[in-house]
């Protein structure tokens, strides 16, 4: 028999196992194959009960990192005013309009422009041509002298009369229609030329398009009434 195995008796035959084996002791810990005879001779001693070797696993020792904590989010209370929408200011400062409490600036050289959502060029032509006209039948009927002077006299009826009536028209079209619509009235304040004053001392100020925010100008009033 080799030296490195070792054998046991088992009902008549023997079992060979290595006589020493990596972390366990079978000197200590027989194997036993098999199931026991029948008839078991009385003479022979019972064998011992086999011994049951328990393996157990072992987690390593290792310590997984864990995530983060979040921080908890702050929460954060939303002013009531906060949450208004553009149709309910506009309405409030038609009211401020019709109370006295706010007025509005126009700017007749910036809503004069080509490109203002107020005015419309036909409005300045309504002169312009007729005067023209005017002129050059005065220049053809009584010479150049005194067409000359119907040119002077257009010029000047068109710089006092005339703008102050495409003014006085303007005025009246952003009162009775932009005022009357919040989407033109935002249209108009993004373009420029219209501001808004407070009548009051306490919550005095202007507001003027479109750096300023008529929005945050109406809830200033309101805070203050």
């Amino acid at each position: 028999m080799p030296a490195a195995l070792k054998g046991w008796p088992c009902g008549g035959n023997v079992l060979y196992a290595p006589a020493r084996h990596t972390g366990f002791d079978f000197d200590a810990m027989p194997l036993v194959v098999g199931s026991p005879p029948e008839n078991p001779d009385p003479a022979r001693p019972a064998p011992a009960p086999a011994a049951v070797a328990v393996i157990r696993a072992f987690a390593p020792n290792v310590t997984l990192p864990q995530a983060p904590a979040r921080p908890a989010v702050p929460q954060v209370e939303v002013p009531p005013e906060a949450a208004e929408t553009a149709d309910e200011l506009f309405a409030r400062l038609r009211r401020f309009c019709a109370d006295g409490r706010v007025t509005v600036d126009l700017d007749n050289k910036r809503l004069m422009h080509i490109d203002s959502p107020v005015s419309f060029e036909a409005w300045g032509n309504q002169w312009v041509y007729p005067l023209l006209l005017l002129t050059c039948a005065v220049w053809w009927a009584f010479g150049w002298k005194v067409g000359t002077g119907a040119a002077a006299a257009s010029v000047l009826l068109y710089l006092t009369l005339g703008k102050a009536l495409l003014h006085r028209r303007i005025e009246r079209r952003v009162r009775e229609q932009v005022l009357e619509d919040v989407v033109r009235w935002r249209k108009l304040w993004s373009f420029g030329g219209v501001s808004l004053r407070s009548t009051e001392a306490a919550s005095g100020g202007i507001c003027a398009s479109p750096s300023d925010n008529w929005m945050e100008f109406v809830r200033r009033l309101t805070k203050s009434a």
